[in-house]
């Protein structure tokens, strides 16, 4: 359905959902509503039972908790307690969905800072220091199944100008093509990075706040910095630059108070055992000796750590909630645009075989938006990413834009985006190509051999009928001599003539038919579109298929109901064959 324009009132929904509880003394709840409302009688309603509600009804809401409650936090909690098997990844997409994990984050990894439009390589020793305000690519090289993967992370902050936004992707764009489209290219905001882009640092990810970007010589001697840490892992660790105040402060968390003599590493009282771990690792990013370093307890604070901050000053004591994994399940949509406005039609039970290599796709995974490019897909790919956008803009649950946009090519599927799907088949689209020439190829020799055993039997028919001999077989020279009128319906089925069979083009015909048989009805081009349009199964002529009522079309006149040829409209997933199948009369 189309999306509502930003800033600008959603119309009415023409589905009223009703999430229904235990059945109550009272009838239907959805009459009385659609009378107090004065929608019209026809107003569909949805009815859901508790328990038992849709993806498209829990997306409605920004946070929906299934019973019993924080379940799925547990599921991840408990995987994230076993280190990351890159094989077990790898070999099980659905837990690389899950965990939105492509290994353990230790490939190969170069980054690149954005500076007057062009990108600089940052050295390495360097690698996880940003500056908030700039913009970063980060290529990431991984082996899966013996296989090259990359992961490009287009990194930006909420600071960023237009203009380096728009040299972000350009850049992008540049190192896409020096890798022959091979890139999945994610879109990543400051603060909202997926677990992946954490791993690849390794707990070490520090944003810096001020305009001065960290050196090959090293960062700049700075005033006081205060640093929050957040984070019990290698996958959901970040530190960033705070405002240099007590109040910035917080209990359930650790901080890291940089001055020109000395780092405190604050451990407030909420925090856990894990959280300090990784605080450890991230100091070391601010100071590399020990002796330059000391642990501070909340409530233990010696007089210069509060000098340090300009003084003591109220700050959040309460111990932080766990943040609320989401159980909604991925939905798929087909995109398009009609007159600037982005269209989005929902594949149910969606499968791979619902990818459309004509079409963009977007699966939203909730955490983070995918859109699929199809190979065939033509100035559509430029405007995906903005559909991203709009499509979180306009969400009903009130979704946020920072969310992680992620690119993926035909053929260069991620396992976080396959694991979606209920079953992938990484070699479907290069197996269909290759099936695709070799039957371009057998059909073309058939077509030569079909021509030669016509000659030749046209040849052969000529030769009997006139010069009949003894030295042929005598049963040749009768179905020779016969006229058109003699001829049996079987006899004038395209192919070689009597008496002018081979083994060759017999078998080749055999082959021919078997294969057409097996994909698509034995009648074809024999009926007109008011033999077949909406017409029930009991109602159609005799030897019609109703599953395929539209090939026994002639080619002209499919063309003209379609708006298409009978080859393209089979190369469309079959969900949109369905769907233009329904909109026509022939379902």
């Amino acid at each position: 359905m189309p999306l509502p324009n930003p800033g600008t009132s959603a119309p009415s929904p023409p589905t009223n959902s009703w999430a229904l509880g235990p059945p109550g003394p009272e009838g239907h709840p959805g009459d009385n509503f659609l009378q107090a409302k004065g929608y019209p009688t026809y107003t569909n309603v949805e009815v859901l039972h508790q328990g038992e509600e849709s993806a498209a009804f829990k997306q409605l809401f920004r946070t929906w908790s299934a019973e019993p409650k924080n379940k799925n936090l547990e599921l991840i909690r408990k995987l994230n307690q076993v280190k990351l098997d890159v094989v077990q990844l790898h070999s099980q997409p659905e837990l690389a969905a899950q965990l939105r994990m492509v290994d353990d984050g230790s490939g190969k990894v170069e980054v690149w800072g954005i500076q007057d439009l062009g990108r600089q390589p940052v050295d390495p020793k360097l690698h996880g220091q940003f500056c908030a305000g700039s913009c970063y690519l980060v290529l990431y090289t991984y082996q899966r199944m013996g296989h090259i993967q990359y992961i490009l992370y287009l990194w930006q902050s909420p600071q960023a100008t237009t203009q380096e936004v728009a040299a972000l992707k350009s850049n992008a764009e540049e190192l896409d093509l020096m890798y022959h489209g091979a890139l999945v290219q994610a879109h990543v905001t400051m603060g909202h990075e997926p677990p992946h882009f954490y791993a690849i640092f390794q707990g070490q990810m520090v944003i810096f706040q001020d305009s001065s970007r960290p050196s090959v010589k090293g960062r700049p001697a700075p005033a006081t910095r205060l640093f929050h840490v957040q984070g019990t892992d290698n996958y959901n660790t970040r530190t960033t630059e705070v405002p240099p105040r007590a109040s910035a402060l917080n209990s359930s968390d650790i901080f890291l108070l940089d001055t020109a003599s000395i780092c405190y590493v604050w451990f407030g009282k909420g925090c856990s055992g894990d959280q300090r771990a990784m605080a450890q690792k991230a100091v070391t990013v601010l100071s590399e000796n020990d002796e330059g370093r000391e642990t501070v307890l909340e409530g233990q604070e010696s007089p210069h750590f509060w000098e340090a901050l300009g003084g003591r000053a109220p700050y959040p004591s309460n111990k932080s909630l766990p943040e609320e994994v989401s159980g909604l399940q991925p939905r798929l949509f087909e995109c398009s645009s009609q007159h600037d406005h982005l269209v989005l039609m929902e594949v149910v039970f969606f499968g791979q075989e619902d990818l459309d290599k004509y079409d963009v796709m977007l699966l939203d995974a909730w955490h983070e938006v995918f859109l699929w490019l199809g190979e065939a897909v033509g100035r559509q790919k430029e405007e995906a990413v903005a559909w991203g956008l709009e499509y979180l803009k306009t969400h009903p649950a009130g979704r946020s834009q920072a969310s992680p946009i992620v690119l993926v090519k035909q053929g260069h599927e991620p396992p976080t985006f396959t694991g979606w799907f209920l079953t992938w088949d990484p070699y479907k689209w290069t197996e269909s190509e290759n099936n695709q020439s070799h039957r371009e190829l057998v059909e073309g020799s058939l077509e030569i051999e079909s021509v030669i055993a016509e000659i030749t039997a046209e040849v052969n028919n000529f030769r009997l009928s006139r010069w009949p001999t003894n030295s042929r077989p005598s049963s040749l020279a009768p179905q020779a001599l016969k006229g058109p009128q003699d001829r049996t319906e079987k006899e004038l089925e395209p192919g070689p003539k009597a008496g002018g069979s081979s083994t060759s083009s017999s078998s080749s015909s055999t082959s021919t038919n078997s294969y057409q048989s097996s994909s698509k009805p034995m009648v074809n081009g024999c009926l007109s579109s008011k033999q077949l349009m909406h017409q029930s199964a009991k109602d159609l002529p005799e030897g019609v298929d109703p599953a395929q009522k539209e090939f026994y079309l002639s080619d002209s006149e499919f063309k003209d109901v379609f708006g298409k040829s009978k080859e393209e409209f089979y190369s469309m997933a079959k969900w949109k064959q369905q769907q233009e199948k329904k909109q026509l009369g022939f379902f």
